[in-house]
């Protein structure tokens, strides 16, 4: 006779814990990266190098290894529309709102959908998950270049993108087996490099003020996103790589692309933290609607 007994309600609640041990684990590299910069083991330089590595290296060998080996569904196309309409939306309200308010809009519709979006859908939702983690970060990527931050057409080259670009041309073409095993092993370093540069980047440093910005982008969003899976014909898991995806915290990179745009950065830095600091209690509650 067993010692302890699950009925209903304890059932479905272990299970989802168990769905989100992944994500736990992702949360617990990140308190490493926080331990070792405050023990002065990794300093912000060695963060800077392994961003590096993982935009320049890792990420790319992630991204065109996931859109070679798996398929494509085409209804994960209808991403593409999604992220253009949330970001429309956003950037209309930049326009609209004082000059006082821009940070906020701002922090709210920007989101790590690269370094943190393809860990956390990978965790979740699988390695054959990943192209609509990509699919939908280029497009977030390219509204961000084209429309908030008004980039020249050489922004937009990137190794993910050539990466993801190189996939799709050779997608039938089969390649030797040491090539991809090695896109596998740099690639799949991915997740805890990146959790790793986010908790040597953090600052533990809490704002109330940043609270608006932060429930814009992790709680706003994710519920548009949310609203659109039931007018776009997505199901399954692009409609939960949607929902991911648009639940990220604010991304790092929105301090640098604000200076460019005359914002102010100790607001953005303040928002990013925040977000930062929020998204793994926000992130197990949309989890829920997955």
């Amino acid at each position: 006779m067993p010692l302890f007994r699950y009925h209903g309600k304890d059932m479905k609640q272990l299970v989802g814990l168990t769905e989100m041990s992944p994500v736990f684990t992702l949360i617990l590299i990140v308190v490493v990266g926080i331990l070792l910069r405050r023990l002065h083991v990794l300093s912000t330089q060695d963060a800077a190098s392994i961003r590096k590595v993982v935009f320049n290296v890792s990420l790319p060998a992630l991204t065109f290894i996931s859109l070679y080996s798996n398929p494509i569904p085409m209804k994960a196309l209808w991403l593409i529309p999604g992220v253009i309409a949330i970001q429309a939306v956003g950037y209309l309200t930049f326009r609209l709102v004082p000059v006082g308010y821009r940070e906020t809009v701002f922090s709210g519709f920007l989101g790590n959908t690269g370094f943190m979006g393809y860990p956390v859908v990978q965790a979740i939702l699988g390695q054959a998950a990943l192209p609509l983690a990509v699919i939908y970060e280029q497009t977030h990527s390219f509204m961000v270049f084209s429309t908030w931050v008004h980039k020249n057409a050489r922004s937009f080259i990137n190794p993910p993108l050539v990466a993801m670009l190189l996939a799709l041309v050779l997608k039938r073409v089969p390649l030797p087996l040491f090539f991809t095993d090695a896109c596998k092993l740099v690639g799949n370093s991915t997740s805890p490099l990146a959790m790793l540069f986010v908790g040597l980047t953090v600052e533990m440093e809490f704002n109330w003020r940043s609270l608006i910005p932060a429930g814009i982008k992790l709680a706003l969003i994710p519920a548009m996103a949310l609203a659109l899976t039931l007018i776009l014909p997505v199901a399954g898991d692009i409609r939960s790589a949607f929902i991911i995806q648009s639940a990220m915290p604010t991304m790092v990179a929105s301090v640098v692309y604000g200076a460019e745009i005359g914002l102010d950065v100790q607001k953005l830095s303040r928002n990013v933290i925040v977000s930062t600091l929020l998204f793994p209690l926000t992130i197990l509650f949309w989890a829920r609607f997955l």
